[in-house]
């Protein structure tokens, strides 16, 4: 634990493995309350069209290079809808990488039946002490698409604007485009 104190990306992992396995198991108790009964359990007569498909689930997540986390590890989850002609997910996204950590929230679409997708995403991140194309221990906020047009192959890009500036400061690095490419969107 001393470790961690000293370096702030070990904070940051354990931080990101915390909430990685506390939303599993409030996936798992939030699942029990949004799946629906059945027709006949509930009394209720309904028709296949309004049968509710929203439930908890896993939207995205994989590993992805790019600036400014470097090499980095996502996990993206939230409420899903699957419908007949419209599949789209509500999600919380966490990302963790040599160069800096992120956490954002948006929305995400499915866009055909090879696993194609497209996603907007509002966030912020903080960076570490050596990301890409980024200043060094600062804060950003900004927002985010992201693409994949194969299962498991995409991309993203995004506009962040650095936070907390004095007076004076370098301009370099205060609006930086933020990109990743890589598996398992």
């Amino acid at each position: 634990m001393a470790h961690a104190r000293r370096n702030p990306r070990w904070t940051v992992l354990l931080a990101w493995a915390a909430f990685a396995g506390a939303s599993v198991g409030w996936a798992k108790a939030v699942r029990a309350q949004v799946v629906p009964l059945p027709a006949a359990a509930s009394g209720a007569t309904t028709s296949p069209a309004s049968d509710m498909r929203w439930r908890v689930d896993q939207c995205m997540g994989g590993l992805t290079y790019g600036a400014p986390f470097k090499w980095a590890l996502s996990y993206g989850g939230g409420m899903v809808y699957e419908g007949d002609r419209l599949d789209v997910c509500a999600l919380a996204v966490a990302k963790v990488g040599l160069g800096g950590a992120g956490a954002s929230v948006g929305l995400a679409k499915a866009l055909g039946s090879f696993g194609a997708g497209t996603a907007v995403t509002g966030g912020i991140i903080r960076t570490f002490g050596e990301p890409l194309n980024a200043t060094a221990r600062r804060t950003y906020v900004g927002g985010a698409v992201h693409l994949w047009p194969l299962l498991a192959l995409g991309g993203e890009v995004g506009y962040y604007v650095r936070l907390g500036d004095e007076p004076g400061a370098s301009v370099h690095g205060k609006r930086i485009i933020t990109w990743s490419a890589g598996f398992g969107f």
